[in-house]
C-alpha cells in the first residue's frame, strides 16, 4: 500500500530552502518538494474510493485559499522549519480535513497541537549552523510570500512521490 499526504505545496519556497531540504531532508530526495503538512499519513492509496476523493474536494472547496509568509525560522527537536504567518488559516484547514476525516488527524495525531511549518532539515548535527545560513538567506531574499490556490493529494511508493491530485480553494 501507498502513503498519502494533504499538503500545501509551496515552490516559492524553493530557492531559499530548496538546498537544505535536498541535502537535510529524505522527502526532499524523494521529489517532495517544499510544502506543509496537513494530514500525513492519509489513507492508503489503495483505499481511496470515489467517495472519499469527493468528500476531499467538499471539504476543501468552501475555504479559503490560505496567504502567508514565512519569514522565521523555528525549531522542533529533530526539525529546522519556517514558520507560516499567519497561521490561523492554514490551521482552518487542517481543522475542516480533521472533521471530514475523524480517523486521520492532522499532523498524523503524533503530535497534542498541530504547528504548521514548512520542513527544511531533519535530523541535524550541526543544528545551529544551517539556522544561522537560513537566516541570513532569508535576510538577504526578504520574507516568502505564499499563495496557496489549491491544495495536494500526493502519493508514495516509498521511492517517490508524485501528486495524485489538486483540490483548489474557494476564490
Amino acid at each position: 500500500m501507498a502513503r498519502t499526504l494533504l499538503a500545501l505545496l509551496v515552490p516559492e519556497a524553493e530557492p531559499i530552502v530548496g538546498s537544505f531540504r535536498d541535502q537535510y531532508d529524505p522527502s526532499a530526495r524523494r521529489g517532495l518538494g517544499a510544502h506543509i503538512t496537513l494530514i500525513y499519513p492519509f489513507i492508503d492509496s489503495e483505499l481511496l474510493t470515489q467517495g472519499v476523493l469527493q468528500r476531499v474536494r467538499d471539504t476543501v472547496a468552501d475555504l479559503p485559499a490560505p496567504m502567508f509568509r514565512l519569514a522565521s525560522v523555528d525549531t522542533f527537536p529533530s526539525v529546522v522549519w519556517l514558520a507560516p504567518e499567519p497561521a490561523k488559516p492554514i490551521v482552518q484547514i487542517a481543522n475542516a480535513l480533521e472533521r471530514a476525516f475523524p480517523d486521520h488527524p492532522k499532523g498524523g495525531g503524533a503530535f497534542p497541537d498541530y504547528v504548521p511549518h514548512l520542513s527544511v532539515a531533519r535530523q541535524l548535527k550541526d543544528k545551529a549552523a544551517v539556522i544561522n545560513e537560513l537566516q541570513a538567506r532569508l535576510a538577504a531574499h526578504g520574507p516568502i510570500y505564499g499563495w496557496c490556490e489549491s491544495m495536494a493529494l500526493l502519493v508514495s511508493d516509498n521511492r517517490r512521490w508524485r501528486q495524485m491530485a489538486e483540490y483548489p480553494f474557494l476564490h
